[in-house]
This record gives C-alpha cells, structure tokens and sequence, in this order.
C-alpha cells in the first residue's frame, strides 16, 4: 500500500492519502479504485519520471562532442558484442567437450 500511496499524493479531507480510503477490491471501503484510472496515472507517473531523467541525462552530456559520443557507443556496443560471443563460444565448446 505505501507504493500505491507513493504515486497518489492526493489528500482527502482526513489528511490521509488518497488510497488510504478506498479498497483495491469489495470489502469496508469507499469504493472500487478504477483499473483504468490506477494504470493512466502509473503511467504518467512513470513517463514523468523518465522526463525527469533524459533532462538530467542531456544536461550532463550537453558538453560532449557528437563525435566522442559516437565513438562512446561503438565501443560500448563492441564490447558487449565481444562479450556475448565469449558466452555463446564458451557455452558450445563446454558442450562439445
């Protein structure tokens, strides 16, 4: 309940939080909590997130050159290839021993 409560910093009239009032299922509360409402606002919750760190992400690599940064992800790219073969490899030579 305290991730739920998390996302809807909504207070009521008690001061609680929003979901404090209300059940995910029947039983001694307001009500029902929509699926659909409950998955639009985690999602926009979730895309206010990523914003938030694609800005900072920008911000910091604003000083860098197009050039280091392409050379940054060939290498990065090359050297999880590399590592993904030394898997594959070693997995069949294990298995053809």
């Amino acid at each position: 309940m305290r991730i739920l409560n998390y996302f809807f910093k909504g207070k009521t009239a008690k001061g609680s939080s929003a979901l404090e009032d209300r059940t995910l299922g029947a039983g001694q509360g307001v009500g029902r909590i929509n699926k659909t409402d409950l998955s639009s606002h985690l999602a926009g919750e979730i895309m206010k997130g990523q914003r938030f760190v694609a800005t900072y992400l920008n911000t910091k690599t604003a000083g860098i050159s197009k050039r280091k940064m392409r050379l940054s992800l060939i290498c990065f790219v090359a050297l999880g290839s590399m590592y993904c073969l030394y898997l594959i490899l070693s997995a069949v030579l294990l298995f053809l021993k």
